[in-house]
């Protein structure tokens, strides 16, 4: 039993640190955000990319909530555009940014790409492709989400150095008046929680086991191994 509860645990472990991390796109989550007129930023972020040299994302939000505009504040060190791409390119070389004429403010709705306009450059790792600037119409909840594909584009891409579509994962975020949910709601307590039940059950099973199995003092276990040599004439 303890055997096998150690061997599950040492699978878990392998599977948590040695399976490989997918890309991530994710949206930011902004919470107290209700009075109305404000300007909120929300960050478009790609996370654990190998070698990115493009992306494009189609992205829809609830324009009763929310208005994309170039409100107050503007963006922090430059002139305050409705979309603004983010350092995770910027930071590498001349780039391609385009999303004027791909807004649809009636519907909330826009189409977003990113290419590196010289050969052979790349991004690597985490950083945040691109902000959006949004002012609130009316106070409420409004999802910020990948939006299903259209003629024009999937839901979202990301291509490699090689030209090749990467895999990965999509997080979809929000604006809402309300406060943030509580720490158990979130994954990252869902995980831990399971980590801690995982742990505390082989330690469980090993205590079980040495109280069920307790060691025999070494004299003990020297009288009960000692066989005595007998001659045969005195078996006899």
């Amino acid at each position: 039993m303890l055997f096998l509860i150690l061997v599950a645990m040492l699978v878990l472990v392998i599977y948590v640190y040695v399976r490989p991390i997918k890309p991530v796109l994710s949206i930011d989550r902004v919470y107290n955000a209700g009075e109305t007129g404000s300007t909120v930023l929300v960050n478009v972020t790609l996370s654990n990319v190998e070698s990115c040299t493009t992306w494009g994302l189609n992205l829809t939000w609830d324009p009763y909530y929310l208005q994309l505009t170039r409100g107050i504040p503007p963006f922090p060190n430059g002139p305050p555009f409705e979309v603004r791409e983010g350092p995770f390119f910027t930071t590498q070389n001349s780039t391609s940014f385009l999303y004027f004429g791909s807004i649809d403010l009636e519907r909330g709705e826009m189409v977003v790409i990113d290419i590196f306009t010289v050969p052979g450059v790349y991004a690597t790792g985490s950083g945040v492709i691109f902000t959006l600037n949004f002012t609130i119409v009316r106070a409420g909840t409004s999802a910020i989400e990948f939006n299903p594909p259209t003629q024009n584009l999937t839901q979202s891409a990301i291509g490699d150095k090689n030209n090749k579509d990467v895999e990965h994962e999509e997080i979809s975020g929000l604006v809402t008046n309300e406060g943030p949910p509580p720490v158990w709601a979130s994954t990252d307590f869902d995980t831990m929680l399971i980590y801690g039940e995982v742990g505390l059950l082989g330690l469980a099973s090993l205590i079980i086991y040495v109280y069920a199995n307790p060691r025999q003092p070494k004299l003990a276990r020297k009288r009960i191994d000692y066989q005595p040599e007998i001659d045969p004439e005195d078996q006899t």
